[in-house]
């Protein structure tokens, strides 16, 4: 089992090793429902666009005690950052208001 527990921290250390060589950063995105790729795809557009970060990388975590919305959170070298958008209806389907 010890094996397993540190394969897993490998993955980890992999993982955030390749981010910062991709300058790539990590978002946590925060929802009470599963978001469709769609969606997702829209939220790290608009996450680059307003943070001026070159790449953004999104982990979705299920929330339940959201009641809408999502938030979006980003922990950098020197702080974090949070963002709450809602979803708007609108013509063309449900856009994120961020």
């Amino acid at each position: 089992m010890k094996r397993v527990d540190l394969i897993k921290e490998i993955a980890a250390e992999f993982e955030l090793i390749a981010n910062r060589l991709s300058e790539t950063e990590v978002a946590t995105v925060a929802s009470v429902v599963e978001l469709e790729p769609q969606h997702l795809a829209e939220i790290a557009k608009r996450t680059q666009k307003l943070t001026g970060l070159k790449n953004v990388k999104l982990k979705t975590v299920i929330d339940k005690s959201l009641l809408a919305g999502i938030i979006i959170r980003i922990i950098e070298e020197f702080g974090a950052l949070f963002i709450k958008a809602r979803i708007c209806p609108s013509k063309g389907g449900d856009r994120f208001q961020l």
